[in-house]
């Protein structure tokens, strides 16, 4: 008998229980991310913040409830302070005012007032104190904890004593009261607990290690309340006390303040803080706080129960239940709190409103994955741009191949053939009889600016308008062309802003051009996009294929993707001419581009070499003199890379170092400049006198800057080097420093520190931010050599230079002048630099061999 589990049923199982652990996974993911939030909000103490807005809006909706007629407060007021003398008064006034109620019997009788210094008069009130009611005196800690009593004379006469401490939440409300501290009640549960001693009728407090959270009842202006001054003039009836709690207590402006749900501005006092809590206490109506893990308990499962049976159908379904959950938490909150009970509704309240949002969000996200997928396999029959409905890529390459296929006989591209004079001389007899097709690719300039300006909605209606005026200007081209038809053309949109046309059956370039030209003039008309003036620029590469003079250009298979690469390139050459220009794709510019490429490869060698320390490299260091204009010593030398490539001779710098940067080359390379200066000046000051005090200069390109490690760099090649930190001098131009400033400032502080020099090379043709310059950290400046030039051709120059230096002298910069060629420049500068100025340039050394500077040295 076969057993019904069986290996194959046990796998089915496995199956069908994975998914629906994943399915039962992504159902309650919502709750589990809104508890993770929630508790994360709750540890910040926000939920709490919420908790008491709701405690504040619940009371003032509530309104006044009945006071408890049984508590009276006589009030030490504003009216009764100008009446009777500043406060603190002299304890008779008390002793006054104990005497005029005696006759009344209150069943007690409280002070909120500290008397914690002993006075003449203590031995008086501490008798009145004795003959009258019930007495409670009122007592607190100081900041350090020590507790203030009331002094003994009479505490001895009371009953009973009391703290009056307040609990004030972050907004100044006081919304929960510490009914015992130290073993020492509240003044009020002191007041309750002496009023119990002669009724024994009051129920018993709540927990008393735990906070009573207050039920404001009553505004103070419901209390029933008595000045002082009335009551010790005789002007309230000594009846109104019979039988009463009194509680005596300051309500002047200023003094023992306190903010309530109900009186912000102005705050009410202490005593009233203490009366509402005796009234809760009389009524047993203070809020009874439902332990916060039930209230936790009570979310979860809503939250539970709402990610389990809420449908993902729909994006609005959570949405809707969740609103009316929360409502419903907030009506059984606000109805428990009628019914005194206090129910936190912030956590309730965020836990549905999170949880419909996170299955909204769950819904929303299986809606658009649905679509997508509706989309991708649509996509797949679509051949146009779904934005500007140009032709895409796709169909632009199918449309390419196709004339490459059956249009234009290519024997190129079938890579089997040889590629001899026969085949060659037979294509392009078959091509001069074949019609010719072209390709033109242009691009929007400015159009990332424009898109980061106005935002995406505007730059994706450029691109429609663009588009549409493309259509117009091709097919006015068609209709005035005698004998050439652009109804064929493809237009197309690659992406981005980069648009595509091909051109079929063409008679000649010229036509193709006229229309570049004329698509300019049209695209270079000012666009009106929601009320906003864009104005663009367009370059355009043109690329032909099909005529005899461009068919042996190839000795590769031609595919629509050369083609537009080739278009492409054309279109970068046009680009380097400035707006609005056009170039058509020579073979050329194919060249240059795999020079440039094979320039890097070289260059990522000769790197390769240096970073393994071969011993023939292909970099030298030369390095050019600088002379002091003073006396015409040599005072330091900067270091300048050469480049001997074993094939191609000598590279000029400015060939490869934008190259070497480009490609982050220039970070080793710049190293192995640094370490090599460094160790060829501590080679000179050991071994010829006149280097003892040489200086050696190094440029630090901004790639190199931006490293973190660049300090470390430093010091490590000065420590490999054995040079003093002090002959190093690092020069930086304002275009490098202004890529990262804050950084820039803090990295050449932390190397001026170790001693290292800073200069700003080629001042004045950079970013010249002088906002930033005074805050930079930096010991001299370059005088770029454009200005050195111009110095003696024109009074312009010699201004420059003159407000350079006058800007440098201000700051304590050292100044050294680049590029003297002239004798003329030399005086001029040595009448302006005579004293703290240095000099370079062609006319005093040419950038020299380490053993010419070693000859010049040593003589």
């Amino acid at each position: 008998m076969r057993f019904p589990f069986s290996k194959s049923n046990s796998q089915v199982i496995a199956g069908a229980w994975d998914k629906f652990s994943l399915k039962l996974f992504w159902q309650i993911l919502p709750s589990l991310i809104t508890a993770i939030l929630l508790a994360i909000l709750l540890y910040g103490g926000w939920l709490q913040n919420l908790d008491y807005q709701f405690y504040n809006n619940f009371t003032v909706w509530r309104g006044d409830r009945p006071w408890d007629e049984r508590i009276a407060i006589i009030a030490i007021d504003d009216d009764s302070i100008q009446e009777l003398g500043r406060f603190p008064w002299n304890r008779d006034r008390y002793k006054q005012l104990i005497e005029k109620i005696r006759p009344a019997q209150a069943s007690v009788i409280a002070f909120d007032i500290l008397w914690t210094e002993a006075t003449p008069e203590d031995v008086a009130l501490s008798k009145a104190l004795e003959n009258s009611a019930n007495s409670v005196l009122a007592m607190a800690w100081d900041r350090s904890g020590k507790p203030i009593l009331p002094v003994e004379i009479l505490s001895n006469a009371t009953v009973a004593i009391g703290h009056i401490l307040k609990r004030e939440d972050g907004d100044g409300i006081v919304r929960q009261v510490d009914l015992q501290i130290q073993d020492i009640p509240a003044l009020s549960l002191a007041i309750l607990q002496t009023y119990d001693l002669t009724t024994q009728a009051i129920a018993a407090p709540p927990n008393l290690n735990r906070p009573l959270w207050l039920n404001w009842t009553n505004h103070t202006r419901s209390m029933t309340t008595f000045p002082f001054r009335d009551v010790i003039n005789g002007k309230v009836p000594t009846a109104k006390f019979r039988n009463k709690i009194i509680l005596v207590g300051v309500t002047a402006a200023g003094i023992d303040t306190l903010v309530t749900p109900f009186e912000r501005n102005p705050p009410v006092s202490g005593v009233h803080l203490h009366a509402i809590t005796l009234r809760n206490l009389l009524q047993s109506d203070y809020l009874k706080a439902i332990a916060p893990q039930n209230i936790w308990l009570m979310s979860l499962c809503t939250s539970l129960c709402m990610s389990l049976l809420i449908s993902r159908r729909s994006l609005w379904l959570p949405i809707l239940n969740a609103l009316s959950i929360a409502v419903l938490w907030l009506v059984v909150a606000y109805f428990a709190f009628l019914a005194n009970h206090w129910l936190a509704v912030s956590t309730p309240l965020l836990m549905t409103l999170c949880t419909g949002g996170a299955i909204a969000f769950q819904s929303y996200r299986q809606i658009q994955r649905s679509l997508q997928i509706v989309h991708q396999k649509l996509r797949r029959a679509i051949t146009h741009d779904t934005l500007t409905n140009l032709a895409n890529r796709e169909l632009v390459e199918e449309r390419l191949q196709y004339l490459l296929t059956y249009r234009i006989p290519s024997l190129f591209n079938q890579t089997s053939l040889p590629i001899d004079e026969f085949t060659l001389s037979n294509a392009i007899a078959i091509a001069d009889q074949q019609p010719l097709f072209g390709i033109l690719c242009l691009t929007l300039n400015r159009f990332k600016t424009i898109n980061d300006t106005f935002g995406h909605k505007v730059a994706n209606l450029l691109l429609v308008e663009v588009a549409q005026r493309l259509q117009v200007v091709v097919s006015q081209e068609a209709n005035s062309h005698v004998g050439q038809n652009f109804e064929n053309a493809t237009i197309s949109r690659l992406g981005g802003a980069e648009f595509v046309i091909l051109l079929e059956n063409l008679q000649n370039q010229q036509a193709a051009i006229a229309l570049s030209q004329n698509i300019q003039i049209s695209l270079g008309q000012p666009f009106i996009i929601q009320q906003h003036q864009i104005d663009i620029s367009t370059n355009i590469g043109l690329k032909f294929y099909g005529s005899a003079d461009n068919l042996s250009e190839y000795g590769e298979p031609v595919t629509p993707e050369t083609l537009l690469r080739d278009a492409d390139t054309a279109m970068s050459f046009a680009r380097r001419l400035g707006n609005n220009s056009y170039l058509v794709f020579e073979i050329a510019m194919r060249e240059h581009i795999l020079s440039r490429l094979q320039m890097e490869q070289d260059l990522r060698k000769a790197v390769l070499m240096l970073e393994n320390k071969a011993d023939a490299s292909e970099f030298l260091i030369h390095y050019q003199p600088i002379l002091s204009l003073h006396n015409m010593q040599i005072v330091g030398l900067e270091a300048l890379i050469r480049w001997q490539h074993p094939e191609k001779g000598f590279i000029s710098p400015a060939q490869f170092i934008p190259l070497a940067e480009a490609t982050n080359l220039i970070v080793p390379i710049g190293d192995w400049i640094m370490l090599q200066a460094c160790t060829q000046l501590y080679t000179w000051q050991q071994t010829l006198a006149k280097a003892q005090n040489l200086t050696v200069s190094v440029n630090l390109s901004a790639k190199q800057l931006v490293h973190e490690n660049v300090l470390v760099k430093c010091l490590q090649t000065l420590e490999k080097a054995h040079l003093e930190p002090r002959y190093l001098k690092i020069e930086l131009t304002e275009s490098s420093l202004m890529e990262n400033p804050q950084f820039a400032m803090q990295m050449l502080q932390k190397m001026r520190q170790h001693g290292i020099k800073i200069y700003i090379d080629d001042f004045g043709t950079g970013y010249s931010s002088l906002a930033y310059l005074h805050e930079f950290p930096f010991d001299g400046l370059k005088i770029d050599r454009s200005f050195v030039n111009n110095i003696c051709n024109n009074s312009i120059g010699a201004d420059i230079i003159q407000a350079i230096v006058t800007l440098a002298n201000s700051m304590n910069a050292h100044i050294v002048a680049e590029g003297i060629e002239t004798l003329e420049q030399l005086h001029y500068l040595q009448s302006l630099l005579s004293k703290s100025g240095d000099g370079q340039g062609f006319f005093l050394f040419r950038p020299l061999s380490a053993e010419a500077i070693t000859t010049i040295l040593a003589e």
